[in-house]
């Protein structure tokens, strides 16, 4: 299969023509209806270069390639389109199931777009946001603080412990958002104290929960309710890592061009301290062995 053949052969192509593999990778069911001519403008090479790149990758030329292309689109378009997987058994039919449910569960997502372009506007012009979680929670409120930051939002996790909460609050304004999530492994008590707090000291109250009984539900301005609900009966948190993908993919939109411009500050950074490896030495071993008083 072409991705195959790609993937095998990527470490050895020149720089040119790793730059089709990635479009090739990245935007196949564009490519799928483009000529050699199209995809070579859109890559800016030349229409050459994506017939030798075809040849490179073991196929006759860019129509052979082209033809692979269309066919693994056919047959992704018509698995998307059908329920379960008829002709697959066992552990298989069952994850075709299981992805069927997470497709119904995102979907659930379009009869709430108005609120959800709300709550990206909010964190848009938000001065800063204060992205609050518990326990497994947390981990998941510092991954995506750190996304914010990324694309120019400042955004700070906080850990739903009260006396962090209240050092957080000590500091916030209002203006700021209060943005929580809430899984419902656990009743979250203390997530919905911070938010009801931080309402109170006039702070936007966000939160995403996977239950609108929640008490962090029941305290915020806006709460937006992923569906969670699984047959096996254990609940997922599929949907709301989901959400927040398109949340975050939202905020860009409005903004792209502050988008693009802090995302090539945060590159250029992180290549300057890359750098920095070739000019600083890396420790001094036996330094570090006499600070220890070792020979």
């Amino acid at each position: 299969m072409f991705r195959d053949r790609i993937q095998d052969k990527y470490e050895e192509l020149s720089p040119r023509f790793r730059t089709l593999a990635d479009f090739i990778l990245e935007n196949t069911l564009d490519v799928g209806f483009l000529t050699a001519t199209e995809l070579a403008r859109r890559v800016n090479v030349d229409p050459a270069t994506v017939v030798r790149f075809s040849q490179e990758v073991g196929y006759s030329g860019y129509r052979e390639l082209s033809r692979e292309i269309k066919h693994y689109i056919n047959k992704e378009l018509a698995l998307r389109y059908q329920k379960g997987s008829p002709e697959a058994g066992g552990t298989e039919e069952h994850l075709a199931t299981l992805a069927d449910e997470l497709s119904d569960r995102i979907l659930s997502f379009k009869a709430d777009t108005k609120r959800i372009t709300e709550v990206a506007t909010q964190l848009r012009e938000a001065p800063r946001v204060f992205v609050i979680g518990k326990g497994e929670s947390y981990s998941l409120a510092s991954l995506w603080a750190t996304y914010l930051n990324i694309i120019g939002i400042e955004a700070y996790p906080v850990e739903a412990d009260l006396a962090k909460a209240a050092l957080m609050l000590q500091d916030a304004e209002p203006g700021d958002v209060a943005f929580a999530l809430s899984l419902g492994l656990s009743p979250d008590a203390e997530v919905g104290y911070v938010i009801a707090t931080a309402h109170e000291r006039g702070l936007k109250t966000i939160t995403i929960t996977t239950s609108p009984t929640l008490l962090p539900a029941r305290q915020a301005d806006i709460n937006l309710t992923v569906p969670a609900k699984t047959r096996s009966g254990y609940p997922s948190f599929d949907t709301l890592v989901a959400l927040l993908s398109l949340l975050w993919q939202a905020v860009i939109a409005m903004d792209e061009k502050r988008s693009q411009a802090k995302v090539k500050e945060v590159t250029a950074t992180l290549n300057a301290m890359i750098e920095q490896q070739d000019k600083i030495p890396p420790y001094d071993v036996a330094a570090l062995l006499r600070l220890w008083n070792q020979d």
